[in-house]
């Protein structure tokens, strides 16, 4: 479309938007979304640019491709390690009560996190959390209360949302501090008039929409837009409370509003989230210096898998051009050039004397071993810096035979896995406060879970019926909740195993001495789960009162 056929558009798009019948409270909301999403859009441009450079290598198409020349997957190798090595330490919340009165409650809140993460698909979301941070930088989650999970009476569910689509505030590395956030979701013009049949005929396209998308995509007749989810924070100085609020917006028009109430069955004038802060949490990878999105693992070698790209091709042109024999006939010497180029024939008649004289064959000659040397070198330092090593990916190599080289290679890898899962680990803490926060606020007064899970005494499945009390509000505010969430792996590192079933098996011979042993079921569930020093007390504590 030419520049008068833009402006023409978004005239047209901005009158349709115009004649929407809102309340100047209304309009000044999306004036407020669309005037804050410009600048986030204009100045996260590089950040979410490099991302999508990103995640070309990812899928093994670098800008500078060589038509013949595979391209390397050293890099994608290691991001699959150092996934793997993350989903080997999936992350597990375990609830510690911080009064006596709620000891009971927090080992049944152990269970109900447990549940909800299960039901939210959380080693699927995990895995997709751990790609994005890894490639792109940043994973994206989004905890919030889901209306239509258990047969409509809802329950907390986590989303994944790539990092390409969101968009925080540029001027704050903690999301939390900033003016906004937004989640765009890229769309058509009808599919958003029959989610919002309120918005019929004032929603138009933008110029949001993804230039790079392929126009096939979108439905005949039908138009691109993008749909905003826009969350910002309004500070109640007299209750001295920050609520936290969600609008949606889609070509300009006001599609839904928790503050007004538009296309809702209620007002929220609370707030949507009793917490206070944006329902988003970022699993970085590596900080970036006053940027609220994080760097990759293909951010540092991103030049390195290039130039090991480039050797490639190096040595695949030489390859090529040393199986072919180029023949330099003399025009007029007698020589047949079709009976040269004819491989079939083994003898060719000729009138002369030297042959040499009329035709000269000449063949590429080897590329210097210089350039192989280097890409592997490139590749092997790629390996070793990112701590995916031989030793760490499983392979063998090195050249290392003594066992305790070959451990201490192995735990340089661990090294940085262990460092990237205690960041994780912390993204985690805060998401499952989040998800406290949203069970205490949106569970209903003495609704019950029915959870099936573990192993009693007898061998047989253990059934809970627990009922979730919602605290009462004081004052508009929610208690908070009081539990205090640590974080453990679901496997831990060889080193932690080991001391961890030392421990258990010196509490197993005290109680032994002392004339009360463990039963056998009890010692192996232990082995087989998690020993964290509080369940094995838990269980010996067990064990005496039966």
């Amino acid at each position: 479309m030419n520049e008068v056929g833009d402006r023409r558009e978004a005239a047209r798009r901005w009158d349709a938007a115009e004649n929407q019948l809102i309340s100047e409270r209304e309009r000044a909301l999306v004036a407020r979304a669309y005037a804050l999403f410009d600048c986030f859009y204009d100045q996260l441009e590089e950040e979410h640019e490099l991302m999508r450079k990103a995640r070309m290598l990812r899928a093994r198409k670098p800008d500078e491709q060589s038509r013949t020349a595979p391209t390397g997957n050293t890099l994608g190798s290691c991001v699959d390690n150092m996934i793997a090595d993350q989903i080997d330490n999936l992350p597990e919340a375990v609830m510690l009560p911080e009064r006596e009165e709620t000891a009971q409650s927090a080992e049944e809140m152990d269970d109900v996190v447990s549940f909800v993460l299960y039901r939210a698909g959380w080693p699927g979301k995990y895995q997709t959390l751990m790609e994005d941070a890894i490639v792109a930088g940043t994973g994206v989650a989004q905890v919030f209360w889901d209306e239509n999970l258990e047969e409509g009476e809802g329950m907390v569910n986590v989303l994944a949302w790539h990092p390409e689509d969101f968009y925080p505030d540029p001027m704050y590395e903690d999301i939390q501090d900033g003016r906004g956030c937004f989640k765009a979701t890229h769309t058509s013009v009808a599919w958003v008039e029959e989610h919002y049949p309120q918005a019929k005929g004032y929603v138009a396209g933008d110029r949001y929409a993804r230039a790079d998308e392929d126009d096939a995509q979108t439905p005949e007749g039908d138009t691109r837009v993008t749909l905003l989810e826009f969350w910002y924070k309004k500070y109640d100085a007299q209750a001295k409370k920050t609520r936290v609020h969600m609008a949606q917006v889609a070509g300009r028009a006001l599609l839904f509003s928790t503050e007004t109430g538009y296309g809702a069955e209620s007002e929220y004038p609370e707030g949507l989230y009793a917490h206070g802060e944006y329902p988003f949490v970022l699993y970085k990878y590596r900080d970036a210096w006053r940027k609220p999105f994080g760097t990759g693992l293909i951010y540092d070698y991103y030049d390195t898998q290039t130039a090991i790209d480039r050797y490639a091709k190096y040595i695949d042109d030489n390859a090529r051009e040393s199986s072919i024999q180029r023949h330099f006939i003399r025009r007029g010497s007698g020589v047949n050039p079709d009976d040269v180029a004819d491989m079939r024939k083994a003898i060719i008649e000729w009138e002369g004397n030297d042959i040499r004289e009329v035709m000269q064959t000449v063949q590429a000659a080897p590329i210097n071993g210089q350039v192989y040397e280097m890409m592997r070198y490139m590749a092997d330092t790629m390996k070793q810096d990112c701590g995916q090593n031989q030793f760490t990916r499983g392979e063998g190599g090195l050249n290392v035979t003594a066992g305790t080289a070959i451990h201490y290679l192995q735990e340089a890898g661990g090294k940085i896995t262990r460092w990237h899962s205690e960041r994780f680990k912390d993204a985690f803490r805060r998401m499952i406060e989040q998800i406290l926060w949203v069970l205490s606020e949106y569970m209903e007064p003495g609704r019950k879970l029915r959870i099936i899970g573990g192993w009693n005494s007898a061998g047989g499945m253990r059934e809970r019926i627990i009922e979730l009390v919602a605290p009462d509000r004081h004052g508009g505010a929610l208690p908070r909740p009081a539990y205090t969430v640590r974080v453990q792996v679901q496997r831990g590192n060889p080193n932690q195993i080991q001391s961890d079933n030392e421990f258990l098996m010196q509490a197993v011979k005290i109680c032994a001495d002392a004339g009360t042993p463990l039963p056998p079921e009890t010692v192996i569930r232990l082995m087989e789960g998690y020993r964290s020093k509080e369940g094995v007390l838990r269980a010996i504590r067990e064990n005496g009162s039966l």
